[in-house]
Order: C-alpha cells, then sequence, then structure tokens
C-alpha cells in the first residue's frame, strides 16, 4: 500500500473527528467516510441497567447462575476456545492419513 498524501491524511483526521465527511482515493479504491450526528445519536440511547437484561434473557441468566453455582469453573481465552474446537478434526483427519 502506497504511503497517503498528507491531504488525504488530513481528510481522514477530520472525518475521524467528526467534524467532517469525506471523501477519497487509497490504492485505486474509493473510500468514504461519514459521521453525522455522531453526538445526538449517543445522547438518545437510554441507559440499560444489567439486571433487567439478563432477566429479558433466560438463556444469559442460565449460563451465569452455572457460573456462580460453580466458583472453581475453568475460564477459556478465545483461543483456546477456538483450539479445543478444531483438535477433534485435526484428529480425525490425523487418523484418516495415518491409516493404510
Amino acid at each position: 500500500m502506497n504511503p497517503l498524501s498528507d491531504q488525504t491524511k488530513e481528510e481522514l483526521l477530520l472525518a475521524l473527528e467528526g467534524k467532517r465527511s469525506s471523501l477519497f482515493v487509497i490504492d485505486g479504491k474509493l473510500v468514504s467516510v461519514e459521521i453525522e450526528n455522531f453526538e445526538s445519536v449517543n445522547e438518545n440511547v437510554p441507559e440499560s441497567d444489567p439486571a433487567q437484561e439478563i432477566e429479558e434473557y433466560p438463556e444469559l441468566k442460565a449460563s451465569l447462575q452455572r457460573y456462580l453455582d460453580n466458583p472453581d469453573m475453568k475460564g477459556y481465552s478465545a483461543s483456546e476456545l477456538k483450539e479445543k474446537r478444531h483438535r477433534p478434526r485435526l484428529f480425525a483427519q490425523l487418523k484418516e492419513y495415518s491409516s493404510p
């Protein structure tokens, strides 16, 4: 990717700060950044009550309750969960390749 021109950098910065929409070309691709009334959108979002959200979603409530009922439950990172999900497939593939 070629370095951005100073004008493009300035346009992008203004767009990301929400001061002005921008339209420019990067590596032959037309890029449009539009931010309109960003502050007013955030003001209209009502405050959410986590307790109420938990009550509205029984699956979430059940999952959280299982976690509370088992304080020694192990937590997993996203990468650990991904590895666990793909491990059975890898073993199955290895069996296919190793069998005569």
